[in-house]
C-alpha cells in the first residue's frame, strides 16, 4: 500500500476505530484496533463535554466580572486575583487587564459598557501616573491607582500593545464622539510608544526574563497593524504610515525567532532568567492574540512549536504520566520546562497552568478554523511532520509529503481530529477545576489539585477565548 493510501485510510477510519502501523522487512500495513469505547459512549461523552463547556464559560464570565471594580478600588480596576496574601495578586497588571477587557469588549452591551468606560478612564490615569520606570511599560498598579513602587521586572512593553489592541476593539463598537474625546489620545500614546521602543530589550509577560521576546513583538505588530488602519480612518496619514512601516520591521525581526525546530521565546537576552530550552507557551499565546503573518495558528512553524512544547510537558508532569488519571485527558501544559515558580514562591517546582492549557486548546481550534476559512490544502512536511505525526499517531517519516485537499473527506477528518485534540485539553481543565468551576493560576504537577492565586482573572479570560474559538468565532 502506498504511503498516500495509508494516510487516507487512517484518516477515514479515525472516527470509528484506531489504526496503527506495523512494519517489518517484508511489508508495511495497517492493523485496526477496536476503540475502547463505542460510538454511543463517545457521543454521550461529547455531549457531556459540550454541556460542561457552556456551563463553565458562564461561570468564568461571572467570576471575571466579579474581579472588575471590586470593593475598595479605583473604578476600572481589574484585579488579577482577589487573593491578597500568599500570593498577593490584588493588583491590576496592564497586560492582564487588557486581555480580560478584550473579552468584555467581545461581549459588548449596555450592561458592560459602563465597566469598559471605567477601565478606559483608569488606564488613561495610569498612562500619566508617576511610576518607577517612568514609562508606559510599568507593569502593575495598586488598588488606589498608584504605581507599584517595589522591585519588579520592568519595563514590560507588551502591556501598552495589548492595551492599544483592546482600546481599538472598543473603538469599533463606540460612537464617534467617545472615540474623539476619550479613546484616540490613549491609543496614540501607546502606539507611539511602541514605535519608539519595539527593538529595545524589556521584560517578558511572565516578568522574569529581559531581552527581545517573540510574544511582545507579536502583540506589538498586531497593535501597529490595527493602529495603521485606525489612524488612516481618523485622518492621521503620518501616523498610519509610521505604524505600517514599523509593523513590517517587526515582522522581519520575528522571522529570525525560528530556530530550526520551534519559535524561540527570547533572543538578545540581557538579564533575568535564562531559559535554555527556548520553549515557552507565551509564543502560542501571542499567536492566538495576534493572528498575523509570519506566525498564524495553522502555519507550519507554529505547529512545530506546539509539538515541541507538548513533547516537553508530557513527561515533565506526573499528572501527564500517571495512569491513575483518565486517559482521555489532553496534556497538561505549563509555562516553560524550566519553570520553578509553584504559585507561591520561586525556586520550587513549576506546575501546569490553566491559561496555558486553554491557550493550547485555542491554538488547535484556531488552526483548524484557519484551514477551513482559507480553503487551503494541508501539506505535511519536515517542519510540521512531527505535529501531524502526534495528531495521527504515526511516524512523521511515513506521512511527510502527503497533501490533504480542502473539500475532501480526508481534510474534514483531519480538522475534526484537531478539534477532538483541542477538546482533550479542555477536558484536562474540567478534570482539575474545583467543583464549583473556579480556576486558580496553577494545578499541582503531582496531585492535580489547584494551587497558586485563586480565581485568576486571566485564567477565566483564557477559557472564554478558547470557547469562542471552539464555536467558530475567535476573538479578533
Amino acid at each position: 500500500m502506498s504511503k498516500y493510501l495509508m494516510v487516507v485510510y487512517t484518516l477515514l477510519l479515525a472516527s470509528s476505530c484506531m489504526a496503527y502501523l506495523v512494519t517489518n522487512e517484508h511489508e508495511t500495513r495497517l492493523r485496526i484496533q477496536e476503540p475502547s469505547v463505542n460510538q454511543y459512549q463517545y457521543n454521550n461523552e461529547q455531549q457531556g463535554l459540550n454541556e460542561w463547556i457552556e456551563q463553565e464559560k458562564n461561570i468564568c464570565w461571572n467570576e471575571l466580572l466579579r474581579n472588575i471594580n471590586p470593593p475598595g478600588t479605583i473604578r476600572g480596576f481589574v484585579a488579577a486575583s482577589p487573593s491578597t496574601n500568599y500570593p498577593d495578586y490584588f493588583y491590576t497588571w496592564t497586560r492582564d487587564a487588557a486581555l480580560v477587557m478584550r473579552v468584555v469588549v467581545e461581549n459588548y452591551n449596555e450592561e458592560v459598557k459602563r465597566l469598559l468606560h471605567d477601565y478606559v478612564a483608569s488606564e488613561i490615569y495610569h498612562q500619566v501616573t508617576p511610576t518607577q520606570c517612568n514609562c508606559l511599560g510599568e507593569p502593575k498598579f495598586n488598588a488606589d491607582g498608584s504605581g507599584y513602587d517595589g522591585s519588579w521586572g520592568r519595563p514590560q512593553n507588551d502591556g501598552p500593545a495589548s492595551r492599544a489592541i483592546t482600546l481599538m476593539l472598543l473603538a469599533n463598537k463606540s460612537d464617534k464622539n467617545y472615540i474623539k474625546k476619550t479613546l484616540i489620545t490613549p491609543i496614540y500614546q501607546d502606539l507611539d510608544y511602541i514605535v519608539d521602543v519595539w527593538s529595545t530589550p524589556c521584560f517578558d509577560l511572565f516578568e522574569e526574563s529581559e531581552g527581545l521576546h517573540s510574544y511582545t513583538l507579536l502583540v506589538m505588530r498586531r497593535a501597529l497593524v490595527d493602529g495603521a488602519k485606525f489612524a488612516s480612518k481618523h485622518g492621521d496619514s503620518r501616523r498610519a504610515a509610521s505604524y505600517a512601516q514599523v509593523s513590517e520591521k517587526i515582522r522581519d525581526r520575528l522571522e529570525k525567532f525560528w530556530e530550526g525546530d520551534y519559535i524561540a521565546v527570547t533572543q538578545e537576552h540581557t538579564g533575568g532568567l535564562y531559559k535554555p530550552s527556548g520553549l515557552d507557551i507565551s509564543v502560542l499565546l501571542g499567536v492566538n492574540q495576534a493572528g498575523l503573518p509570519p506566525f498564524t495558528p495553522g502555519c507550519d512553524k507554529v505547529l512545530a512549536t506546539a509539538h515541541a512544547l507538548e513533547q516537553a510537558f508530557e513527561t515533565l508532569y506526573h499528572v501527564n504520566t500517571n495512569s491513575a488519571f483518565p486517559d482521555h485527558l489532553g496534556t497538561a501544559i505549563g509555562r516553560y520546562p524550566e519553570d520553578t515558580y509553584n504559585g507561591y514562591e520561586s525556586g520550587k517546582e513549576g506546575n501546569p497552568w490553566f491559561l496555558a492549557t486553554a491557550g493550547m486548546a485555542e491554538l488547535y481550534y484556531r488552526a483548524a478554523l484557519e484551514w477551513k476559512t482559507d480553503q487551503s490544502s494541508i501539506t505535511i512536511n519536515d517542519i510540521n511532520g512531527p505535529f501531524f505525526g502526534r495528531l495521527l499517531r504515526q511516524e512523521p517519516e511515513d506521512i511527510i509529503g502527503m497533501t490533504l485537499h480542502y473539500g475532501t473527506p480526508e481534510f474534514d477528518t483531519l480538522t475534526n481530529k484537531m478539534s477532538d485534540a483541542a477538546d482533550r485539553f479542555m477536558s484536562r481543565i474540567q478534570y482539575h477545576q474545583r467543583i464549583n468551576g473556579s480556576l486558580s493560576e496553577q494545578f499541582n504537577r503531582y496531585t492535580g489539585f489547584e494551587q497558586g492565586a485563586r480565581d485568576l482573572t486571566w485564567s477565566y479570560a483564557s477559557f472564554i477565548t478558547a470557547t469562542h474559538a471552539r464555536n467558530g468565532y475567535p476573538i479578533q
